[in-house]
């Protein structure tokens, strides 16, 4: 009989049961379980479960074997909590009706209104409890100690799981039956994938909220990035490598290495766009004073891998690992020579410039609060990271590079750029055709200098 057909003195005659009470909350109580459960598993990060259990945690091994099904633990969840939404249904509305139907028969409410009135009391007090004891309550629990909620509820919802196990998998294997229908293949395991940006993501926000320090978090950002960094970019372009040519004597070549503090110079036949390998400096250091004499770096040479410029870091990083290789040659579209790359140019993109005492260069410095001195080579992304300038638009790699393309000719000293947002750029230096040294002024002391009042 539909409970608004009830009559008030029927619902009062079926009387108010306490068994029916502590049975309906035991059921909110096993909702909350099996809510619990799934909201854990579901945010429980897998790299925490996997450790516990290779250190010998029960609960652990419990709960990484319901990820490696996590269809059918899903569906274990579910079963249990349709099971106890239906019971509390049962059990405790029509106690509550039953409840409110006696209460108010005592009142001036008249008879025709208390069973719609009683139903609509204990039915909205039900709801209210299975929503907020049953389900919202379990559900921030376990999203606030996700994997400590599901180490402690593991064993026990295994059990469950095993028990009503044929169910669950009939159940579960008809809903896998829906979903292959629309061309959906359902997964068996939780998995923790992130694309690199999600990656970003996570590791800016980590570094927001202080649980990763910013060195770790820009190494780990820069690595990242490496797949996004093609050769061209890290490269030491041709106008700037120190090559000897194949018919030097290892004298010049130990010269070429004192004034430029390298120790890997490129062997060019006939011009640079021929490079047919490099010396090592400690190839010549070795020998004798005869040999020194006597041999040519033809003698010495060494082979150096020759790569696209497009090729990108990550997969150079890895290439010079397996051929333990320091060097590669990085060349254009036409053959020629691009410029050179090494290991430490790769690594610089992960930590940063690197400055040994041989490097004369610097990589740009702090002239005075809010005004920086780099140099034209300085990459824009680099500039970025030191002085927080923000240089728009166009292809160029370099600040000077960007300074010609703003300017549109060669950039001679004195001339100066100013950013979208403000920042100025005065050329100060030049080295041939390029800007040598660079002032990179803040806003606010932009707005000085082209007054007059700058310092």
């Amino acid at each position: 009989m539909p409970l608004l057909a009830v009559s008030a003195t029927e619902a009062a005659a079926a009387g108010f049961s306490w068994t029916a009470v502590l049975i309906g909350i035991a059921l909110l109580a096993a909702n909350g379980f099996f809510v619990a459960v799934e909201i854990a598993l579901l945010a429980a990060r897998r790299g925490r479960i996997e450790e516990a259990a290779e250190a010998g945690d029960r609960r652990a091994a419990r709960a990484l074997a319901a990820l490696t099904e996590l269809s059918v633990t899903f569906s274990g969840a579910q079963l249990g909590i349709t099971m106890c939404s239906l019971a509390l249904g049962a059990v405790a509305e029509p106690a509550l009706v039953a409840l409110f139907a006696g209460l108010l028969g005592d009142t001036a409410l008249p008879a025709g209104l208390i069973p719609v009135v009683a139903v609509v009391a204990g039915l909205s007090i039900v709801v209210f409890l299975h929503m907020v004891v049953g389900e919202m309550a379990p559900k921030n629990l376990a999203l606030a100690r996700a994997e400590q909620v599901a180490l402690t509820l593991a064993r026990p919802f295994g059990l469950f799981v095993t028990v009503l196990r044929p169910l669950i998998v009939m159940l579960n294997g008809l809903a896998n039956l829906l979903v292959r229908l629309v061309r959906v293949e359902p997964v068996d395991e939780h998995k923790l994938v992130h694309t690199p940006d999600e990656l970003a993501l996570a590791l800016a926000e980590s570094r927001a909220l202080g649980t990763i320090a910013p060195q770790d978090a820009r190494v780990m950002g820069a690595a990242l990035r490496l797949a996004t960094i093609d050769a061209e970019a890290a490269m030491t372009p041709r106008v700037d490598l120190h090559a000897v040519a194949d018919t030097a004597t290892l004298p010049e070549v130990l010269a070429v290495a004192e004034a430029s503090g390298h120790t890997r110079i490129p062997v060019f036949h006939d011009d640079i766009d021929h490079i047919v390998g490099l010396v090592h400096v400690k190839d010549v250091l070795v020998r004798d004073d005869d040999e020194l004499r006597s041999l040519t770096v033809v003698d010495l040479l060494r082979p150096i891998p020759a790569v696209p410029e497009s090729r990108d870091l990550e997969q150079l990083l890895r290439d010079m690992l397996d051929d333990r290789s320091h060097a590669l040659l990085v060349v254009d579209e036409f053959g020629g020579t691009a410029g050179l790359l090494t290991l430490e140019d790769v690594l610089e993109e992960l930590v940063g410039e690197i400055d040994d005492e041989f490097d004369a260069e610097h990589h740009g410095s702090r002239a005075s609060d809010r005004v920086w001195m780099v140099p034209g080579t300085l990459r824009r992304v680099e500039a970025t990271r030191t002085t927080g300038v923000e240089l728009e638009g166009g292809d160029a790699e370099t600040v000077s590079g960007w300074i010609v393309e703003q300017l549109g000719k060669l950039p001679e000293p004195g001339d100066r750029v100013v950013t979208d947002d403000g920042w100025l750029l005065i050329v100060r230096t030049m080295e041939g055709r390029r800007a040598g040294d660079v002032e990179i002024r803040a806003p606010e002391l932009a707005v000085d200098e082209s007054s007059g009042s700058g310092p």
